[in-house]
């Protein structure tokens, strides 16, 4: 039995565009952008500031613990223009039901950041230079519970904040289902599904934000379940990654 036998019977995969949030929803002020994402355990959230003046923000959380608490102390950085920044943070467990929201403040203007999780869409990187191969492994294995016939619906293309850019999103590989274990030709084992996602980050001198995501249907459009894929920044020659202040609220220069 070939390698991707499992699949074959299992996903159809499409390519064609599909709705999904706009990046733009990623703006703090007219100069700032922020996203933010973490794993289970470490939030990493990236400011980035397109303006020629540096900018002053907090980074603070409005959800609470248990306790009643907010899940991480606030924290204040100064971003030079034209840099990008990434803090690192290690919240407590959110009171139950809740999601950890990120906000971000500059003077008296502030914007909630939702967070994104680390979990069926994992990026190589959320900071990409521009003009770039980036790449998205996907866990069909967790998209294909009780699946039945379901196809995946991919976006032909990613969306950008300046909604000009884009190029096309590639299936780069599809692994796992049955195979045959070399070597004992009466011994087939399962091998969690995935697949990986190829593309071209837009070719830009700035910043922009892209996106992308997969919808899953069975033929149903009232039944579908729509997947975000992650909001990720693109970054041009105009800018620079510094990494993190190191949580002094200064960034080399």
């Amino acid at each position: 039995m070939r390698k991707l036998t499992f699949i074959a019977l299992l996903l159809l995969i499409v390519v064609m565009p599909v709705s999904a949030f706009s990046p733009r929803d990623s703006n703090v002020s007219n100069n700032l952008t922020a996203i933010a994402w973490s794993d289970g355990n470490e939030l990493s959230v990236a400011i980035a500031n397109s303006g020629v003046s540096r900018a002053t923000v907090t980074i603070s959380t409005p959800t609470v613990d248990s306790r009643g608490r907010e899940v991480f102390s606030s924290q204040r950085v100064n971003v030079p223009g034209q840099t990008i920044i990434q803090e690192s943070f290690y919240p407590s467990t959110p009171r139950r039901n809740e999601q950890i929201v990120v906000r971000v403040s500059e003077g008296y203007r502030s914007t909630d950041i939702p967070v994104q999780l680390v979990t069926i869409m994992d990026a190589d990187s959320y900071i990409v230079p521009a003009n770039t191969h980036w790449t998205v492994t996907v866990d069909l294995d967790f998209l294909l519970q009780d699946s039945g016939r379901s196809r995946l619906v991919v976006d032909d293309y990613y969306q950008t904040a300046d909604g000009f850019n884009q190029d096309r999103i590639r299936i780069q590989s599809l692994e796992g289902g049955l195979r045959q274990v070399r070597g004992n030709s009466n011994t087939i084992e399962y091998v969690k599904p995935s697949m990986v996602l190829s593309m071209k980050t837009p070719q830009v001198t700035g910043l922009t934000t892209m996106t992308f995501g997969i919808r899953k249907t069975d033929g149903s459009s009232w039944r579908d379940e729509y997947f975000q894929g992650p909001l990720v920044m693109v970054y041009g020659r105009n800018m620079r990654f510094t990494g993190s202040s190191g949580g002094t609220g200064r960034v080399p220069r």
